[in-house]
């Protein structure tokens, strides 16, 4: 059996091998593709301009910075600005504040159906 592995990763053709190529190229095709990468620095100077306008609110005289989670909060906040603006939120609520995930509708626990 280890002669089997041997010779598949001496000729790149085991399977670990294959997929991590396979993923590599993924990774690849994701850097060099030229809408992700603007979008990418979109987003960095987004969350740029946020981290300005949170660090302006403190008395930086006095030594105070932004913490982690003072960056945390402003990240999320940006990513969901993000998402809401390619709508990739997910509507899970309909506009009475039903949950609206299942096809019929909610009822409390024990109620005749």
């Amino acid at each position: 059996m280890t002669d089997r592995h041997y010779a598949l990763f001496a000729n790149n053709q085991h399977p670990l091998q294959l997929a991590a190529y396979q993923e590599y190229n993924k990774f690849l095709q994701n850097i060099h593709d030229k809408d992700t990468v603007i979008r990418g620095e979109e987003d960095g100077a987004r969350f740029d301009i946020a981290c300005e306008e949170a660090a302006a609110q403190l008395n930086s005289a006095e030594g105070e910075t932004l913490g982690i989670d003072d960056l945390t909060d402003i990240y999320i906040q940006v990513q969901g600005a993000n998402r809401a603006r390619a709508n990739m939120s997910l509507n899970t609520r309909s506009k009475t504040g039903e949950i609206a995930d299942y096809l019929e509708v909610r009822r409390p626990f024990g109620t005749t159906q």
